[in-house]
């Protein structure tokens, strides 16, 4: 039987996320890189998921806040670029006896893809401008939320629609998952 989990895109693909200080992802980097190596020396089978920001907005975007993919068009090309790959875990999960999809792996504070924390901000929006009182004021706004980013809670709609039963799991959660 083949073990199998599903990784948020930046897990594979750092180069997909939205540029910051390399400092600030020391934590998460370090996480990532425990959860491949373990990964690997279990043999578990790892499915890339498409970037939703990446493939919408490309390499030189903005960060953006969950309440920004809050909308039907947002939703509805996640949903298209999820589908092929809903199909492979109904295929997988039609063959219990040859295939355990362990689940799917969140990268938790990211506006798509956090499932237990995701990052908001409701003035997220409009023109900066030059005021400073006004960028602060957008910049204050900001907030990280316990619930799931939208493109996960776009996969959530998807996984019931298909009567898929596969957890949704943090790194933290997939590391001792398979330690």
């Amino acid at each position: 039987m083949k073990s199998i989990l599903i990784l948020s895109h930046c897990i594979l693909n750092a180069a997909s996320k939205v540029k910051t200080d390399e400092s600030d992802l020391a934590e998460e980097y370090k996480l990532r890189s425990e959860l491949l190596h373990k990964a690997l020396d279990e043999n578990i089978q790892l499915l890339q998921l498409p970037c939703p920001e990446f493939l919408l907005y490309g390499s030189h975007r903005w960060g953006h806040v969950r309440d920004q993919f809050d909308n039907p068009f947002y939703k509805d090309a996640s949903k298209k670029m999820l589908d092929p790959f809903m199909m492979q875990i109904e295929e997988y999960a039609s063959h219990p006896d040859e295939f355990n999809i362990l689940g799917i792996v969140s990268v938790e504070g990211s506006p798509s893809c956090g499932y237990k924390l995701t990052c908001t901000g409701k003035k997220w929006c409009g023109e900066m401008g030059s005021d400073p009182d006004h960028i602060a004021d957008i910049q204050n706004s900001l907030e990280m939320k316990k619930e799931p980013g939208m493109f996960m809670q776009v996969i959530q709609k998807e996984l019931k629609a298909r009567s898929l039963s596969v957890p949704i799991l943090t790194m933290n959660e997939a590391v001792s998952l398979i330690s």
